[in-house]
Order: structure tokens, then sequence, then C-alpha cells
């Protein structure tokens, strides 16, 4: 199977509320030499501050953020959505992606009316080479060189990494150079480290990983924890109800007649100690197991024996109701999460109705004026809500004036100051003040682009200013 690798350039780090500014992607064949590649910028939408942190480390200049032969945001993600169909199926990898690229791709999907899940269905598969490297270093460390960061730490950082291993990365922070960073890395644990390689390969789908866990009673989960590897030999209990991607695992340092002991209040305490006794992880964002074999005394727990662990293991893999109870106890432990009042942050709130999904497909073919009309016609208020935002963004001219008054004066008020209702995304204010901080210790080679961004956003605070001067309206955005 192919590979598509991938990687972002963003406005900052909050995955709901900043954008990708830039893409790149490369098709690989089965063995990681290249077929293809894609690079692709937009311009900044108008309700989206940039971090000026974030800008120092990218580059991005003032120009490139307003660029207007720049794609908009929505055309740059049908752009990027149709490459990567084109290249599918494929197991699509990243660096430290499923935790963020995957979540800002899936974001910028979703605010732009397309497919969220393309990188876990239609035959694709996901893959992150983070934790590769991270259970590299405790399975294989002489496999890799490791740099140290200022805290005497293993650093793990993409611009580290690659360059200590041959890697010339003198211009990180690029997209593309990022993503051609992470083949060679990729291409060095298989060659390095074989047995991380095809173990990750091996259970890189829902499917096959669902396979492993329940034809053996007891294997190596290496779950990471701030950062480091933490392999423990574990059983699996089953899967969270609300949850059918989750899969709930008991430690095998935990005696299971003591556990079937308990009371619901003594398991409810208990579960909360630690080291944790049940810890959870995705079957569907290619989790990294590994046989008892291979993990040997680097896995908590191997120092009761296999035969002890063995035990243990088929002893709750035969009690239905201590399996259950450990579920029910972690389950109810969790504090259940309430909607957010932001579009942004609903991603998840449930699929869309029959009709919602035709008249997505209708508004994706569609013209402005068109599209105006659908706006109004979605069931779903998020379709509702992300379809005149499109709109506004990337055609304000279909709109009544007053229509585009109100969203210009909702966007004001979104980023000009922290408000009581905002969210956590930037503000004019914050970003004035971050630039100012950052004055303080910014190197000479950036000290120019920095200006130039504390220009920009004092204007752009201006202007913000004169909006909020007229009439009040509800917000929009």
């Amino acid at each position: 199977m192919a590979f598509i690798f991938y990687d972002t350039e963003t406005t900052g780090a909050d995955r709901s509320f900043d954008q990708i500014l830039q893409f790149a992607a490369v098709l690989t064949d089965d063995d990681l030499n290249v077929i293809d590649s894609f690079e692709i910028r937009s311009r900044l939408l108008p309700h989206i501050v940039p971090s000026p942190g974030a800008m120092m480390v990218t580059g991005v200049s003032v120009e490139q953020l307003f660029d207007p032969a720049l794609p908009s945001h929505f055309e740059m993600c049908r752009k990027i959505h149709e490459v990567m169909t084109s290249w599918s199926p494929a197991t699509v990898v990243g660096y430290n992606s499923i935790s963020f690229d995957e979540e800002m791709l899936r974001g910028a999907f979703y605010t732009s009316l397309l497919p969220v899940y393309l990188t876990n269905t239609s035959g694709n598969s996901r893959l992150d080479i983070l934790p590769l490297m991270i259970a590299t270093q405790t399975f294989a460390p002489d496999a890799f060189q490791w740099p140290v960061n200022e805290k005497g730490r293993v650093s793990f950082k993409l611009d580290r990494l690659a360059p200590a291993n041959g890697f010339d990365h003198s211009d990180a922070h690029d997209a593309l150079a990022d993503v051609h960073a992470t083949i060679h890395l990729a291409r060095l644990v298989r060659a390095r480290a074989p047995v991380i390689w095809q173990s990750a390969m091996a259970y890189r789908t829902k499917a096959l990983a669902t396979e492993y866990v329940e034809d053996r009673s007891a294997f190596v989960a290496t779950l990471l924890r701030f950062g480091l590897c933490a392999p423990s030999l574990v059983t699996a209990l089953g899967l969270n109800p609300e949850n059918s991607s989750e899969l709930f695992t008991l430690d095998l340092r935990q005696d299971p007649a003591l556990l079937a002991a308990m009371t619901a209040d003594e398991l409810a305490t208990h579960i909360k100690s630690k080291p944790r006794p049940v810890s959870s992880f995705k079957l569907n964002a290619c989790p990294l197991l590994l046989p008892m074999e291979v993990a040997g005394s680097k896995a908590t727990g191997y120092e009761l024996g296999l035969e002890e662990i063995t035990r243990r293991a088929e002893k709750v893999r035969a009690d239905e109701s201590l399996r259950n109870r450990l579920i029910e106890a972690i389950a109810s432990s969790r504090a259940p999460f309430p909607e957010s009042p932001h579009v942004e942050e609903q991603i998840y709130g449930g699929f869309y109705s029959r009709s919602d999904q035709s008249l997505i497909d209708e508004f994706r073919e569609a013209g402005w004026p068109r599209r105006l009309e659908l706006s109004g016609q979605f069931d779903d208020r998020r379709l509702r809500r992300l379809s005149r935002r499109i709109i506004y963004f990337d055609a304000p001219h279909v709109m009544p004036a007053k229509m585009r008054a109100d969203y210009a004066h909702a966007i004001a008020v979104r980023i000009h100051s922290r408000t009581d209702r905002s969210g956590r995304w930037t503000t004019l204010d914050e970003a004035i003040e971050d630039a100012h901080e950052l004055l303080n210790d910014v190197s000479p080679d950036r000290e120019a682009i920095l200006r130039e961004h504390l220009a920009r956003l004092t204007a752009w605070r201006e202007e913000a200013g004169l909006i909020l001067h007229g009439p009040n309206t509800s917000e929009k955005t």
C-alpha cells in the first residue's frame, strides 16, 4: 500500500481556533520511494488572529498572510481533499499528526463542508512517526542519535531529531521540508528498528488492532506518558460503550482476585490510584502493540514472570463480570463534556441527516448566489453557520448589505479583545502584547518580520475598533 506523508504549518497551536496556512504532502510507494508531491498555501481567514510566536517560527510574512493571489482557506481545503482522495487508499503519515495535524485537517474539512474522516475511511489508515521514535528510543536506543534539550532530556522534536540523524533540515518548519524529514526518519526506523516498524504496520487499522487484542490474552501496550514510552503488560477488558474505537486494558500487575473481591465503591476508588490500573487507547489511531517476548523486561509487569502474567490474563478474560465492572467504574469516573457554544468545537456533535448531506453535495457544486440560498435550508444549525461563514469569507458580494455588516461587526467583537464569551482564540490585544514581549528577545534575523506583524496587528485593532463604534448586533461567527 502507498503512503501519504503530510504536514501543516498553522497560525498557532490551538486545534479548534487556529487555521492551516500551509499544507504539504508526498506520496510514496510501499518502499517509501517518492512518487508525487503536493504543496499549497492559503491566505488568512478574517476571523483568525495569527500568533506572533508562530509567525516567528514559520517565517510567514504579513504579505503572505494577506496575499490576494493565494487561494482562500475554503479553496485550499477543497484542493487538499481532492489530491488526498486521488492518492487513496494509502496509509496517511505525519509527525505528531494524530494529536495535532490530524485534528487541524479534520477541523479544516469540517468548516469547509467536506468529509471529515478522510484519513481513516475508504481504505485509508493512519500512522504517526513520533510515537515510533519514542518507542524506538526505549526498545532500540542504539539505532539513533538522540539529541538532548536544554533540560537534559531526549528531544523528539523533528527539527532536532532529523538533523541529528543525517537530514539537512536547514529549512525546518516549512511544511514540505518537514514532510521529507518525516520520510527520512520513517526510512531509518524501518531499517534500524524493524520490530517497531513491523508492529506499527501490523496494527495500523482498527480491524487489525482489534483482531490482535482479541487473539492474545496478554500483550504489551506502548502507552505514551509525558513524552516517554511506558510499555505495560496488559489484557483487554473491552470497548468503551460510548466509543467503539476505545479499548480499555488492565495492567497485569493488578491481581484479578483482589479486584473481584472489591465492592463497587472500593473499585471506583482503586481505579484512580497510581499507577492507573486501567488505561485505554484508540484502536483506530495506530496503537503500537508488541508481543511479550519482544518487549521483555522493559515492560512493567514482566518481573512477575510470563507464567503468572498469563494466568492473570486468562483469569480476567474468563471473568466477564469483573471486566464489565471495571469498564463501568472507569466510564462513570469520567466527567461528561458539555457541548461547546462555539461551532468550531462542535465537529463531533453528530452526523448530518441524509437531506442535509444532499444539500452539502449541491453546495459544493453550486455558484455563490445559489450557495447563499442553500445556506438557509440546512436543518443542522452547524451547517447553516458554517456555510454562511464560507460565503462571507469568499463571496460577501452575494450577501445583502445588512448581513455583511452584521458579520463584519461580529468578527470585530470576536477578535478585538478578550470577553467572557470568548473561546481560546487569540485576540488582537493579546497578539499585540505577545509581540511586544517577543521583541525583548527576538533574534536579529526575525526582528524585521516581527515588527512588520506588530504594525499590522496594531492597524487591524484600530480598524476593528472603528467597526465596534457602530450599532451592536448578535455574534454570528
